[in-house]
């Protein structure tokens, strides 16, 4: 197998996901491409957009919100850990604010699930699972509070 040149590797690793820019820079560096060359790269990923920090967070919000219920602060601690800039995460998690309808269907998934559990333990099991998805307390308590 030949030796990929650092776009043909940042195409390979495109090919697979999405990518933040970040993301992709810190892959290069890996790599043990040069500074210059990974620069060059990524300039050229940005103005092509094949790399675009607003559409990769927008993207993954709603990928992960398709497969479960999933609160801001869950998403916001993934969306760091891939490299975006704070900036872009608040302001798509702004716009998906309200999360009423994803706590309600979480709770409800629980609920059928854990039908064995106690009622006089089901409050405390049930905010815990939802805090830990991600939800405001705030909310939370509030559905919580609707379906028991």
């Amino acid at each position: 197998m030949k030796k990929l040149n650092v776009r043909e590797y940042a195409f390979w690793l495109l090919k697979s996901r999405d990518r933040s820019i970040g993301e992709m820079e810190e892959k290069l560096k890996r790599k043990m491409f040069g500074e210059k060359e990974i620069a060059e790269t990524l300039a050229f990923l940005i103005e092509k957009k094949f790399l675009d920090d607003q559409k990769f967070t927008e993207n993954y919000v709603r990928f992960q919100k398709s497969i479960k219920p999933t609160g801001k602060y869950w998403l916001k601690n993934k969306l760091m850990a891939k490299k975006v800039p704070a900036e872009i995460v608040e302001k798509v998690l702004a716009e998906n604010s309200d999360q009423t309808d994803e706590i309600a269907e979480a709770a409800d998934r629980f609920i059928a699930k854990n039908a064995k559990i106690p009622p006089e333990k089901i409050y405390e099991k049930l905010s815990r699972h939802l805090l830990s998805r991600g939800f405001d307390w705030e909310k939370v308590r509030e559905v919580v509070g609707e379906k028991l």
